[in-house]
């Protein structure tokens, strides 16, 4: 509620009462008034919309994948299918999708995750080795990954 509510420039909807004991008196037919702050706060379109899936590939992509050769469109299939793998693991659902503590959650997470990436080493032997060899790669992956399966709703369509 508050994120809504910073977001609504309310002083554009008041009244100014300039004099005591006046009435404000407003017109009976229907009418539109211009805000007093023509800088509207909250205006929402006037960005593109970007897919989220997109963006989480392209962030993890920029930091850790500059020499990739693969095309956008083949790190998003790649990307998506360990996602993909993730929730079908035989013990996704329980331990993570049902799981109420977050720290048994995050545990069974990385060990599915582990299991997926050796699954996918000979396919992708760059990227096992990363996950493998470099900690700070394989923690900025695990929380991509993570990202990505925790908010599958987003692009529900593409997995």
């Amino acid at each position: 509620m508050d994120e809504l509510l910073e977001t609504v420039d309310l002083s554009s909807y008041g009244l100014e009462r300039t004099k005591l004991n006046v009435a404000i008196s407003l017109e009976d037919a229907e009418a539109e008034a211009n805000p007093q702050n023509s800088n509207m706060r909250g205006a929402h379109g006037m960005e593109e919309e970007k897919d989220h899936l997109d963006e989480i590939i392209k962030n993890f992509n920029e930091r850790y994948f500059q020499g990739w050769k693969a095309t956008p469109e083949e790190q998003k299939v790649k990307f998506v299918s360990l996602v993909k793998d993730i929730k079908e693991h035989k013990d996704y659902e329980e331990k993570v999708a049902k799981n109420k503590d977050t720290q048994n959650r995050d545990l069974a997470f990385t060990k599915i995750l582990e299991d997926v990436m050796r699954e996918h080493r000979r396919k992708e032997i760059e990227l096992y080795k990363n996950f493998v060899n470099d900690s700070v790669f394989r923690n900025a992956f695990e929380n991509s990954m993570k990202n990505a399966v925790m908010n599958e709703l987003m692009f529900k369509d593409i997995i």
